[in-house]
């Protein structure tokens, strides 16, 4: 029989593989934050009904609109971050 700490790390791990934000103890804050952001907007923009309040809320003309600008966010805040980090490495 697996003891109960062998069996709650195992299910630490499928966990970790079926949900990628899940982190570990060598994750850093900004990692952590980077991750939580982009579930969010994940999370937005699969939900129709989300998508739809958010939609009405921006004045958009369609949840498609919504749904990219959503998307174009979770990438765009991913590019500034490593172009910001790129550049203080190269101006040392």
């Amino acid at each position: 029989m697996q003891s109960e700490a062998q069996r709650q790390k195992q299910q630490y791990q499928i966990l970790k593989l079926k949900y990628l934000g899940l982190g570990d103890e060598s994750t850093t804050k900004e990692e952590w934050l980077e991750n939580i952001q982009k579930d969010t907007y994940y999370s937005l923009q699969a939900h129709s009904a989300l998508l739809e309040y958010i939609s009405l809320g921006q004045h958009d003309s369609s949840k498609t609109e919504t749904r990219i600008k959503l998307l174009k966010k979770m990438c765009e805040n991913k590019v500034k971050r490593t172009i910001g980090n790129d550049d203080i490495s190269t101006k040392k």
